[in-house]
C-alpha cells in the first residue's frame, strides 16, 4: 500500500496529501453503502412482515447498526487489499492531476448553458405550435 514515487511527485501540499483523498473516498462508500444496506433491508424486512404473521416489524436500531457495522468491515477490508487500494490512490492521483475550472468560469458555463436550453425551448415552441395549427388546418378541428 505504499505510494509510487509518480503518485509521491503527484502528491498536493499537505500532511496526507492523495492518501487523504483515498481515506474520505472509503468514508463515502462505506456511509452510502451503509444508507443502501438500511434501506434495502427495511424494504425486504418490511415486505416479509406484511406477508408473513410469524414475522415482526422491523427493528429500525437493530437493522442501522448491523448495516453499520457491514459497512465497516466491507471499507476496511477493501482498504488493506492491495489491489483495490492501489486502484483508488490511482484514481485519486489522477484526479489531483485535473486542471478544474474557476467560480467564475463555472458561472459563465452555466449562464451559457441556460441561454441556449431558454432559446432551444422557444424554437421547440415555435415548431409545436406551427405543426399543431397544420394538423388542425388537416383534421378541420
Amino acid at each position: 500500500m505504499a505510494i509510487t514515487k509518480e503518485q509521491e511527485k503527484a502528491r498536493p501540499t499537505g500532511t496526507l496529501g492523495v492518501e487523504r483523498w483515498v481515506q474520505f473516498s472509503y468514508f463515502g462508500i462505506a456511509i452510502t453503502l451503509a444508507w443502501f444496506l438500511i434501506k434495502s433491508s427495511t424494504a425486504i424486512w418490511t415486505l416479509l412482515a406484511d406477508t408473513v404473521d410469524a414475522v415482526p416489524e422491523p427493528n429500525g436500531t437493530a437493522i442501522a447498526l448491523g448495516a453499520g457495522l457491514v459497512s465497516l468491515i466491507a471499507a476496511v477490508v477493501t482498504y488493506r487489499s492491495p489491489r483495490i487500494h492501489d486502484f483508488v490512490t490511482g484514481v485519486c492521483v489522477e484526479l489531483s492531476n485535473v486542471t478544474w475550472p474557476t467560480r467564475k468560469e463555472t458561472w459563465a458555463q452555466t449562464v451559457v448553458v441556460l441561454i441556449v436550453s431558454a432559446i432551444a425551448a422557444v424554437i421547440l415552441g415555435v415548431f409545436d405550435t406551427i405543426w399543431s395549427q397544420i394538423t388542425d388546418l388537416i383534421y378541420n378541428v
